[in-house]
């Protein structure tokens, strides 16, 4: 399994955590399925960032919400996730047709803890080699004249700008109309917020590269239109009482946590 695709099991480490918890925020019932003892493990490198763990099941969270609010208007919605790590919202989640596309190595993990047959909505797995360029011939796989959702959830922080730029125009090509559900972090929310969580992102091996000031002006240079304000993960975890800040300090000296990762929704200009 290469670098980034570990620190899959800190995501699913959190939503498992969560699951069991008295009120969960994602409730995802699956992802205990995959906490073997290398991935629990790998988590417990994480339990002195509780904060850092909560903004993670939040921003899971978000991204969930926004997914169920389109299928619940086109329940045929086409579903298309990008570095799908150990998602199960296709598993949890009513409607729409999913494609998870993914490393071999975690589609793997996936199939044999969680298989695809079993999933209510039609779901296809695709294993590729990002690293080979293998998402295009992945992408000719999904419907290009469908109503497609892509889903690209802890990702963009991990490339590098020139792949970034690349992979957009990839997206443009093969699925010209869509909406696009991504999470980015700008450089000051970085270098003041991450702290020890990503001391231990570096310990597993991987490495931020997507540390621009305005990481959106990217995707609006590639012809993207942003659908309304980006929600701020933090400021979510707020609403969901999950960590306590006060009001004024989040709109004032804090206002780089509150702005610096957030959830945003583009939509190409064909839509």
């Amino acid at each position: 399994m290469n670098a980034v695709s570990k620190t899959a099991y800190f995501c699913c480490g959190v939503r498992a955590e969560d699951a069991r918890s008295d009120n969960p925020i994602c409730a995802d019932i699956y992802a205990e399925d995959f906490m073997h003892s290398e991935a629990k493990a790998l988590f417990s490198r994480f339990s002195d960032s509780p904060k850092q763990n909560v903004s993670n099941v939040v921003r899971s969270r978000i991204f969930q919400d926004e997914i169920a609010l389109r299928l619940k208007t086109d329940k045929n919605l086409q579903v298309v996730n990008i570095g799908a790590g150990f998602d199960t919202r296709a598993f949890r989640l009513a409607g729409g047709r999913w494609f998870e596309i993914d490393e071999p190595a975690i589609i793997q993990e996936k199939e044999a803890r969680l298989p695809a047959s079993r999933c209510p909505n039609p779901l296809v797995r695709i294993a590729v080699d990002f690293s080979k360029g293998e998402l295009d011939s992945a992408l000719q796989q999904c419907d290009p004249s469908a109503n497609t959702l892509l889903v690209i959830e802890g990702v963009f922080m991990y490339l590098e700008k020139p792949q970034v730029v690349e992979l957009l125009k990839t997206l443009s090509i093969r699925l010209p109309r869509h909406t696009l559900l991504c999470d980015l972090m700008n450089r000051t929310f970085f270098e003041k917020h991450m702290g020890k969580t990503y001391q231990r992102i570096r310990e597993l091996g991987s490495e931020f590269k997507l540390l621009e000031h305005q990481p959106e002006m990217l995707f609006l240079h590639a012809g993207y239109q942003p659908m309304r304000e980006p929600v701020s993960i933090v400021g979510r975890a707020r609403d969901f009482k999950a960590i306590a800040i006060p009001n004024l300090l989040f709109k004032t000296a804090l206002k780089s946590l509150r702005d610096g990762y957030r959830l945003h929704v583009f939509e190409t200009a064909m839509n």
